[in-house]
């Protein structure tokens, strides 16, 4: 999925936190903006027997029965500038009518099928068309409009045969190369490609529809089995879906081709990561980041496995390059003030804690380590308690939360509170045994006393 385009990337959740190639086109409408080109009549008292989308389909199929090949396009009549914006209905329907004008007259002249297939867009069939019968059909459409006056239109065009296609597939292959023209901006015409399947398995892919993407992806491949940007978009969707190993075979392969392809590195790491092998995780992730490219998940990613392994000035140096490449990644703050409190950095740790509950209010990790390090600084009690204490009503379920807010109780002498605490601690699995007998102690020799 990667072409002259400007990636861009985004993250999900640990097992959606792949790196995705998304197509930065604008999105086609099917219909045009509310008040233009909405009055219909001109146009059917003009062609009192257009097809209409299905009918057009069944029309030219039919026609079309014994042909070995031919060509279909979709013309979208572009969205004027404001300035060239019809000031009325009837100017915007006459626009409508001059393209229909000039479409019949093209496939008039070279035995064409047309209809309209949406508001401000038509579809076209031509027998016999190759490529560059259909690249001078689109031209002529375009030339013919200049010749008219200021309009333009968009087109999308498809061959039959294409791979393993039905024949009555392809106005919907055209149809996706349209939303690939969109890229361009107004008046390109592009032909169905491996590019259109990318970006129709991208939409499909933001829509949530994975296993649309999938099939989309797929058929990418068999357009162009060694495209790396589709190995790596066919990772992504199986890795969203789970499937593990099926993601890594594809990221994988996308290496192999290019070993220098950032995103299909960082996924194949993100991978290792969440089956547990972290060594290769981290080799390949510091592989993407000597690429030279500042992505801030592969920093981020490096600079957590690095602080797995207690390499804290390794794991500095890429979680400080992390929140400067996203300084509002609260969770980069997060682990760049665990980095600082492990080297003992206690100002620069209470200061990325600061930047991280800015980002996010309910991070109870950053707001537990800034009450207990606040506490080991000697502010004041009741403040380091209610930081602790938020923790705790955000994840009652942590060991370690409840155990710093059962010392701080201790210390101030809250003993019943402090004992509360350090038994749900250790029945969360935190060991505060010895905290717990300490503090019955202290209650029996009050109660003796």
């Amino acid at each position: 999925m990667k072409q002259n385009q400007q990636k861009l990337f985004h993250d999900r959740s640990l097992t959606h936190q792949f790196l995705f190639s998304r197509t930065d086109s604008k999105q086609m409408p099917d219909k045009a903006d509310a008040g233009l080109f909405l009055d219909l009549d001109e146009l059917k008292r003009e062609f009192p027997d257009i097809l209409h989308n299905r009918s057009l389909i069944d029309y030219a199929m039919k026609a079309f029965d014994s042909s070995l090949q031919f060509g279909a396009m979709v013309v979208q009549i572009d969205k004027p500038s404001h300035k060239d914006k019809p000031s009325d209905i009837n100017q915007a329907s006459n626009i409508l009518l001059d393209v229909a004008k000039i479409i019949d007259l093209i496939c008039g002249s070279n035995n064409g099928i047309w209809g309209q297939t949406g508001n401000s867009m038509f579809g076209c069939f031509f027998p016999e068309a190759d490529e560059h019968l259909c690249r001078d059909i689109a031209k002529k459409i375009k030339r013919n409009l200049a010749d008219g006056g200021n309009k333009t239109v968009t087109i999308g065009i498809a061959l039959y045969p294409t791979i393993n296609f039905d024949k009555g597939k392809i106005l919907d292959n055209a149809h996706k190369a349209l939303h690939h023209a969109a890229f361009f901006g107004p008046g390109s015409a592009v032909f169905f490609d491996t590019i259109s399947l990318n970006i129709s398995g991208d939409r499909l892919y933001q829509e949530n529809d994975i296993n649309g993407a999938i099939k989309e992806f797929k058929t990418a491949l068999m357009l162009d089995p060694l495209n790396v940007n589709v190995h790596n978009s066919l990772g992504v969707c199986y890795g969203a879906l789970g499937a593990l190993e099926k993601a890594l075979e594809h990221f994988e392969q996308a290496i192999q081709i290019d070993p220098r392809e950032i995103m299909a590195l960082h996924n194949a790491g993100i991978v290792n990561i969440l089956t547990n092998s972290k060594d290769k995780a981290l080799e390949l992730l510091l592989k993407a980041e000597s690429m030279g490219e500042d992505i801030f998940e592969v920093a981020f990613q490096a600079g957590k496995l690095y602080l797995e392994k207690g390499e804290f000035g390794k794991a500095r140096q890429l979680l400080e390059k992390a929140v400067k490449l996203r300084p509002k990644s609260g969770t980069a703050f997060r682990y760049l003030g665990e980095c600082y409190a492990a080297a003992q950095m206690t100002d620069k740790a209470i200061f990325a804690y600061k930047k991280a509950i800015k980002q996010n209010p309910n991070d109870a990790y950053s707001l537990s380590a800034l009450g207990h390090l606040f506490d080991l600084q000697g502010e004041n009690p009741e403040i380091t308690t209610t930081f602790c204490q938020q923790s705790v009503d955000i994840a009652p379920e942590n060991g370690l939360f409840r155990s710093r807010l059962g010392r701080l109780y201790l210390k101030q002498n809250q003993l019943k509170e402090a004992l509360t605490e350090f038994e749900k601690a250790h029945d969360l699995g935190h060991d505060s045994m010895e905290f717990i007998e300490k503090i019955q102690d202290m209650l029996q020799d009050e109660q003796n006393r």
